[in-house]
């Protein structure tokens, strides 16, 4: 622990001598409906790079807003800058967004503005058969306790891009958001709002970016809670809940009707 906090004060240092932003592309492209409800006109494919890698987790998983191919683009740039391994990048959206299917564990990444980057690296490269047949590496355990995963190298993945403007959440493990909070400890923990506690998330950080100016049909989310959340806030995913006497129900789901622009969308281009 002591290791990462002397990483800290470096890192800063160095990344802020590159921690501006260049201006957003102008583009056609339109993010339509919710982030777990909706579609996206004029998605850009994300394909491997010269610091990257993209994991294929399902078909055509790798399409996403122009803004968030930039986002990508920014990090593994900075990453490259601060001497971090190459990084590996998994499910963005669909072509046209929209449900991954019932067989997906993803209810949102549905509108172009979502990624999942693992904390997995692509240093040494993988061979298309990694690629394709992926495995995650956990930076916490089951027990959301520290796994010898979580070092200097995530850490710096983790703080850097959490620093776009352009993003409003990014979704690990509650054990991580944990950890990042002892670890910041006696520094400023202002950025870690972006962090915000959620089921699984053990191998990737999920990043979310705000709707772009260019899609006024976007739904926006609320804004994060206040504060670094490092609080009672993060002490609550960590109780137990009440134990009930009466037998759990099955919840039914009721299916999703996207927004008739992505209907029309969507059957415009026989997409299923």
């Amino acid at each position: 622990m002591n290791n990462i906090r002397l990483f800290i004060a470096v890192f800063l240092s160095l990344f802020l001598s590159f921690s501006s932003y260049a201006k957003s592309p102008e583009t056609s492209a339109e993010s339509i409906g919710e982030y777990a409800n909706g579609c996206i006109k004029g998605a850009v494919e994300l394909k491997d790079g010269k610091n990257y890698q993209v994991q294929r987790w399902g078909n055509s998983r790798n399409f996403g807003h122009p803004e968030l191919i930039d986002y990508i683009n920014k990090l593994v740039s900075k990453a490259k800058k601060a001497g971090l391994p190459d990084l590996l990048v998994g499910d963005l959206s669909r072509p046209l967004g929209g449900s991954f299917g019932s067989a997906s564990n993803h209810g949102s990444h549905q509108i172009g503005l979502d990624v999942d980057i693992s904390f997995d690296f692509s240093s040494p490269r993988k061979s298309q058969y990694e690629l394709t047949h992926p495995e995650d590496v956990y930076i916490v355990d089951t027990k959301n306790r520290p796994t010898k995963f979580f070092d200097n190298n995530r850490v710096a993945l983790l703080y850097m891009a959490a620093q776009d403007p352009r993003v409003e959440r990014i979704f690990v493990a509650p054990g991580i958001k944990r950890t990042l909070c002892q670890i910041y400890e006696g520094h400023d923990k202002s950025w870690l709002q972006k962090i915000r506690p959620w089921f699984g998330h053990r191998g990737h950080m999920h990043v979310r970016l705000g709707c772009p100016v260019d899609s006024p049909a976007c739904v926006r989310q609320a804004k994060a809670p206040s504060g670094d959340g490092c609080g009672a806030e993060l002490a609550s995913w960590f109780v137990p809940p009440p134990p009930s006497t009466k037998p759990a129900k099955p919840k039914v789901k009721p299916k999703k009707i996207p927004p008739a622009r992505c209907q029309a969308l969507f059957k415009e281009n026989n997409y299923n």
